[in-house]
């Protein structure tokens, strides 16, 4: 796989979607903040003055939990039908299959953008200095990297498995609950071991500790970040070239 032919062929497809799923609404570009939003406002009404009352800027921590699950989630599970729903395109010519995954991962970036300018501008409303945003482009990355080596795994299992969609969409949703967004694992011994092997808990940590609490995350945190960024991106790329020469027999 040619990295320029992959890139430059997601851009173009990433633009694409882009525009047609922004063509002919109303409020355009507006539908891409409305979840993250809705879903922030409905968790603070529930649980600010229970679970959030000893968190500290609360609001940030619950928004920005919300904002970088939310990148992962709609991402690994629109990519995991992906070479399912474009079936046709792969029996038809030969292309990198890849850049289906990197369309979307694109795609979601570019929500993904105006989500942050969103946080930000609760940063100011709540007295936050905007300086970490300076340093979140690092944890970005290495959030990418990860969520595109899942994307890469999933999209290319889901081919042989008609049920795997499903199954994500389930368990994605356990690990939506079992990740600190709303809550605090402090003092909560099975949580923390859990979330210690849960890869999204290392991304929004670090993300709250530079972002919010303006200070560096741990040594652990990194190490974490690091790790299963790296190794979700091998995994994924070896399993899709691994696989990719069956699609479409198996289409």
């Amino acid at each position: 796989m040619k990295l320029k032919s992959f890139m430059g062929l997601s851009l173009v497809l990433a633009k694409m979607e882009f525009k047609l799923r922004n063509e002919g609404t109303y409020l355009g570009m507006l539908w891409y903040l409305l979840n993250p939003l809705l879903m922030f406002f409905l968790l603070f009404f529930v649980f600010s003055k229970r679970l959030g009352a000893d968190i500290p800027y609360y609001p940030l921590y619950l928004l920005l939990g919300i904002i970088i699950f939310n990148f992962f989630q709609h991402t690994t599970t629109e990519a995991s039908q992906q070479i399912i729903k474009n079936d046709h395109l792969i029996k038809s010519i030969r292309f990198p299959y890849a850049s289906l995954i990197g369309c979307i991962v694109l795609k979601t970036i570019f929500s993904h953008i105006f989500e942050i300018i969103i946080f930000g501008i609760f940063m100011i409303i709540f007295g936050v200095s905007l300086k970490g945003l300076i340093l979140y482009p690092i944890i970005l990355f290495f959030l990418i990297c990860f969520t595109l080596g899942i994307s890469l795994f999933f999209s290319s299992i889901s081919v042989y498995f008609a049920d795997f969609n499903n199954i994500w969409t389930f368990i994605s949703r356990l690990l939506w609950f079992a990740t600190p967004i709303f809550y605090s694992i402090e003092k909560q011994a099975r949580l923390i071991y859990f979330n210690s092997f849960n890869p999204m808990y290392y991304f929004i940590t670090a993300a709250r500790e530079i972002l919010i609490y303006q200070r560096l995350p741990s040594l652990m945190l990194i190490a974490g970040i690091i790790i299963f960024s790296t190794a979700a991106l091998l995994i994924g790329l070896f399993t899709f070239n691994k696989l990719k020469n069956r699609f479409a027999e198996m289409l």
